[in-house]
Order: C-alpha cells, then structure tokens, then sequence
C-alpha cells in the first residue's frame, strides 16, 4: 500500500500545449516586476518569483518545462541587459545565455529533488514533507547563484567586490521566491485540485497580502535609500564644484601676485622670472606654462625679435594660420607675443605667439585691461599640448612697470585640472563644465547618453560664467 501511494505519487502531469509559452511569459512578466526591486546592475532582487516558478513547473510537468525556462530566464535577461545598456551586444547575450542555462539547471534540479522527496501530486500538509521542503529549497538556489555570477565574472561584466553581495542577494531571492511562490502556483494549478484550490483563501490570501507588505516595506527603505544616496551624492557634488572654483580662484591669486612683482620698482629678467615661478608647475601639475607677453607696437617689432633671439635662436612674433600651423605674424598696430615662458622645454612652442592674434585670447586680453581683473579664455587648444585636451589660458594685466604694459599668463590643461579636482572619485563621477558664455564644454565625461542630471550648479570666475 505504501509502495502504491509513492508510484502514484511521483508521476508528473502532463500539461496541455498552451501552458508551456505561458510558462514563459509568466516568467519573464514576474522576472521583470521583480526585478524593479533589484539591486545594480539589476540582475539580484530580494523576492525572485521566476525561481517559484520555474521550480513548480519541474515539480508538476518535469522535464518538458525546462526549454521554456531558458527561454524565459534569456528573453527577462536580454531585457534586462538592454535595460542597463540601451544596446544590445556580445557580452549581453553571453550573459544571458550563462544566468538562463544555471536558471534552468536549478530549476531541473530542485524540482526533481523535491519530486523525489515529498512526491507528486502531494498535499505538502505534514511535518515530514514541509521540512524537506525547506531544507531543499535554500539548498537548490545556491546553483543560479554561484554559476550566473561567476560566469557574469568572467565575462568581466560583474566587478570581484560586487560577487558577494549580489551572490548574497541572489541566494536569498531565489529561496524567498521557490518558499513564497511554489505554494501559490500549486493552488492555482497544482494536484489534487480539490485540496489545492480550498487553500485559496487559507493560504494564498494571507501569503499575498504579507507579500504586498514586504514590497510595501522594501520600496518604502528603497525611498529612503535613494534619498539618503542622494543627499550625499549632492553635498559630494557641491564639494566638486566648490574644489573646481577654488582651484581657479588659486590660479588667480597667485597671478595677481605675479603681477604686483612686475609692476614694482625692479625689471623681472628671464632668468628672474624663472626663479619665481620655476615651482610653480611641480605644485600644480595642472598648469602646462606661466608666461609673459609684454605689449609691443610695429615699430618695435624688428628690435624687439632682434634681442629675443639671444635666448632664443630664431624667434619671431608669430600667429596661427588657418591650417592651425604657426607661421609669422601679419603687420599690426601692436602685438602680445609669448615672450618668458617656464617651464620651457615642451613650451618652446608658445614662444613668440601673439596673444592678440587669437579671437578668443585677445578677449580675455581686452576684457583684463579694461577690468583690472583676472579674466579666462573661451575654450581653446593649446598650442604646446599634442593632446586632444582643452585648455583655458588665465590673464592679468601689467599696466606699468619696468618691463613695461603686458600680459602674464597660466595655461591651464583642463582635463588634468578637472581630475586632480576629483582625485579618487573619478572613477564614480560622470561630470561635465562648460563655458556657459560660448556653451562650449571644457571637460566632459558624460556618456553620450547621460540620462538624467543628478546635480547642476553654475560660478562666476574670470568674467567668464560657469556651468558644473
């Protein structure tokens, strides 16, 4: 009789052919609710009812389910990917492909396991069954864990000191979701029927609404976490901004402090220059050159040159041609040309460029002579950088002095500025600053899709505006 009872209670049934691809859909339209809980990059949720899914269905109609899992678990996957990326690609579909097969291995596995333990069709109403229930189902989803993340490590898209929280989150999301949801798809199509459906209001009713709180619960905290990240993303950020205007602001005071030393009672020789100046670089690795350019007017263009070449073999007062190549500057009323430059060497080719021969430099030129003040360039590339790295040149006037009127000069390397700005938080914060005056960027490294701005402030400095 026992013998009896156990053959009976072991065979699986046999389902009509719709019920496989609605196997599937249930699975991927659970898969994705759940996942609205998950954690980044989005691929472990707290409650993951597909695994009380999948899991019930092998223990129901055994092995024929087991290719509408997989295809469930890599249509959810692939949606899921596309979700993060916005693309679909190799690494992907490697992805999916790897998280649907273990979805499926553990799926086969655990329900055969229980099949074999508590047999089918079951009640599930003694102690001896629903002790093996819980003993196998914590048991069995240690499988989708371990092989979905460690196949996603070695396709390098899951980071080593992400593996074991998302394992963790992984683990206990496919237990919660085989203990929650295997007893309510037994009630709505388990055997014997007539047991199963009068549980209905007994147990799945209370089960649903405790599951409604738990969501409740979680995305109350999930609220309160975003808030919480979210505030100190923004003080992070207001810090960033604050480092970024500071950094400038130093730059400044430091030519203004140059300018006081050329404006006193003694002339500034090259090799004076040099001196004050030479550590000024090694400080600040940020500035590419400090340089002066005196003023000078056409007749003193010839002499001028003349004595410049005792320094400097071959030097002219030169401008940028349209082919972005340097070549000798056209006759005007009066020129600014590169005269001291430290450090020299990977500089020398700044020496002699006119400043006033440039839109965007005699701007910044004109606007701190007629304000008193330093003033900052328009985005541009400097021409001693071989990089593709925007520059911005910072200005003050020298009105009078023994070396007479001129110009002295930080050339700044904006995106080796912007990163010593942000030190170790680089790898974390995306950021752009832009010219607001032109809408030019000065740094930018935003996808090409950013999404959603977290944080957006705009500074004045330089009579130039700002925006971070």
């Amino acid at each position: 009789m026992l013998w009896a009872k156990r053959s009976i209670s072991s065979r699986a049934t046999t389902w009509p052919p719709l019920a496989y691809p609605l196997l599937t859909a249930a699975y991927v339209i659970s898969g994705k609710l759940g996942l609205l809980l998950a954690v980044p990059p989005g691929y472990a949720t707290a409650i993951f009812a597909p695994a009380g899914i999948a899991v019930a269905a092998v223990f129901m109609a055994g092995r024929p389910t087991l290719p509408w899992i997989f295809l469930g678990s890599f249509v959810l996957n692939m949606w899921v990917g596309y979700s993060v990326s916005q693309q679909f690609n190799a690494i992907g579909s490697a992805v999916a492909v790897v998280i649907a097969g273990a979805s499926m291995l553990q799926a086969g596995i655990a329900g055969s396991a229980l099949r074999r333990a508590v047999g089918y069709p079951t009640p599930l109403d003694n102690a001896r069954d629903l002790s093996r229930f819980f003993l196998l189902a914590p048991l069995c989803c240690l499988i989708s864990a371990s092989l979905s993340l460690t196949g996603m490590a070695a396709l390098g898209a899951l980071k080593t000191t992400d593996f074991a929280p998302s394992w963790v989150t992984w683990w206990i999301g496919d237990t919660l979701g085989v203990l929650l949801v295997l007893p309510l798809v037994l009630i709505a199509a388990g055997e014997p029927k007539a047991l199963w459906r009068g549980r209905g209001r007994s147990v799945a009713l209370p089960m649903l609404l405790l599951f409604a709180l738990f969501i409740g619960i979680y995305a109350r905290v999930s609220i309160w976490e975003n808030d919480q990240s979210l505030l100190e993303f923004r003080l992070l950020s207001q810090q960033v901004v604050d480092k970024i205007r500071s950094g400038l602001e130093e730059q400044g005071v430091f030519l203004e402090q140059l300018e006081r030393a050329f404006s006193g009672p003694t002339t500034i020789a090259r090799q004076d220059f040099r001196r004050l100046v030479e550590r000024l670089p090694q400080r600040f690795p940020t500035i590419r050159a400090v340089e002066w350019a005196p003023r000078i007017n056409a007749g003193q263009r010839a002499q001028f040159e003349e004595l410049q070449r005792g320094d400097l073999p071959g030097f002219e007062i030169r401008q940028i041609d349209g082919s972005g190549r340097p070549r000798r500057a056209g006759e005007r009323p009066e020129f600014y040309p590169v005269t001291y430059i430290e450090p020299l060497e990977g500089n020398a080719q700044a020496a002699g460029l006119d400043l006033a021969s440039n839109p965007d430099r005699y701007a910044a030129l004109a606007a701190t002579i007629e304000k008193g003040t330093v003033s900052a360039t328009a985005p541009i590339r400097l021409i001693q950088e071989p990089a593709d790295q925007t520059g911005m040149l910072l200005i003050d006037a020298v009105r009078d002095g023994p070396n007479g009127p001129g110009i002295l000069l930080v050339a700044l390397r904006m995106g080796a500025f912007i990163q010593a700005m942000l030190g170790p938080m680089a790898s974390t914060i995306n950021l752009q600053l832009i010219d607001a005056d032109q809408g030019k960027p000065l740094f930018d490294s935003f996808s090409s899709e950013p999404g959603k701005i977290s944080f957006e402030q705009a500074f004045s400095f330089g009579t130039r505006r700002y925006l971070v």
